[in-house]
């Protein structure tokens, strides 16, 4: 049923997929401002939004990437792959509606800084056109882009005033612990782009260490990894999940690990991790050495992900994500866990829940022991 809905909302994406198996990719077309632009959908988990990703041709793209932040909003207010579809078209086809109003009302028709734009011209010269993405029309903002050794892009945004050169242009770079520099208006951006390289360089042992977990492993959360992630929530075979930290400076040492899942089953992981912390060997595989400290193995991305899904899911909302978080209230009987918030909701509709200071106590929903949940602030 949700196929089908998905196809008939959509008619021009072809879904791929194998019988009896939900579909993880359409290739196809989506109308935006009544042009159908090409696209590729990439669905894990369909029918669900969790891991959902767009890619487009560099037009539609362009206005993705200046309309990041009402996206990410809609991705994280929809509960369907389709609900999220239908919010990025509206999204993409209002922006094109409006830079075609712009366009009518010669609204684009700005007036330019001469000395800015010549400077400008002559620092993106030197920099080489093929690392920049995109300069705005009046020329107060641009994009440039690279790639490292491991043949990953990044982007450094920058926004520059009139007084560039001479006064510091402010930047944004994906990268752990954010993106500082000394200004010296002699190089102009020119030496900020020197140490965002330098930068980039200094971190590609901590980009190959998640890549490799990413791939191998399946990733609860985030729900859309950046590059500027130090973390990343594991699913363990037990149903337990583990929160690991790495440091970007010393990515193959011991990270910070932090247990989810009822007590029964995390105490014997931390009494076993206390005695074997020292066996981190920096020569082995991330995923390796940790399930050698937690004497548990980790789920892995490729194979039964579906079913695995459906076991760490809050049983209550049927979704992974809720309101920015994972299902971190567990039942200690039956080890099932749910959103705090789902868990709260449920026990506040039952007429013989107690409710203590900031603690509600009731069935579980599950199997309908005695839960208790923290009162949300």
């Amino acid at each position: 049923m949700a196929l089908s809905e998905f196809c008939s909302h959509f008619p021009l994406l072809c879904p791929r997929c194998r019988p009896s198996k939900p579909p993880h990719e359409f290739c196809g077309f989506v109308d935006i401002g009544g042009v159908d632009r090409e696209v590729r959908v990439e669905t894990p988990h369909f029918p669900r939004v969790e891991g959902m990703r767009i890619s487009s041709d560099t037009c539609l793209q362009e206005l993705v990437v200046s309309h990041t932040d009402q996206l990410l909003e809609a991705q994280k207010t929809s509960s369907t792959a389709l609900e999220y579809l239908q919010k990025f078209q509206k999204v993409c086809t209002e922006a094109v509606r409006c830079d075609n109003r712009g366009r009518e009302e010669g609204e684009l028709q700005v007036e330019l800084n001469e000395s800015l734009v010549r400077c400008l011209l002559a620092h993106l010269e030197g920099l080489g056109w093929s690392r920049v993405q995109q300069v705005s029309p009046n020329f107060t903002s641009f994009t440039l882009q690279t790639r490292d050794a491991g043949e990953r892009v990044h982007l450094l945004r920058v926004r520059v005033a009139d007084g560039y050169p001479h006064e510091e242009p402010t930047v944004e770079a994906d990268l752990p612990g954010g993106f500082e520099f000394n200004y010296e208006p002699s190089e102009g951006v020119a030496g900020v782009v020197r140490v965002w390289e330098a930068r980039l360089a200094s971190l590609q042992e901590f980009w190959d260490v998640m890549d490799q977990i990413d791939k191998v492993a399946l990733v609860l959360d985030p729900p859309t990894p950046c590059r500027h992630h130090t973390f990343r929530r594991l699913l363990l075979g037990n149903q337990v999940n583990v929160q690991v930290t790495l440091s970007p400076q010393q990515p193959r040492h011991l990270p910070q690990c932090l247990l989810f899942g009822p007590s029964k089953r995390t105490r014997p992981i931390t009494t076993r991790l206390t005695h074997t912390y020292e066996e981190w060997d920096a020569e082995r595989s991330f995923v390796e050495n940790l399930e050698h400290l937690l004497g548990e193995s980790v789920v892995r991305e490729c194979g039964g992900v579906e079913g695995v899904e459906q076991e760490v899911e809050c049983p209550i909302c049927y979704s992974l994500h809720f309101q920015g978080s994972l299902p971190d209230q567990p039942c200690e009987h039956c080890c099932t866990p749910f959103h705090a918030a789902c868990l709260y909701d449920w026990l506040s509709s039952l007429p013989a829940a107690r409710q203590s200071m900031n603690i509600i106590t009731g069935e579980c929903p599950y199997c309908s022991k005695n839960i208790t949940c923290k009162i949300p602030v």
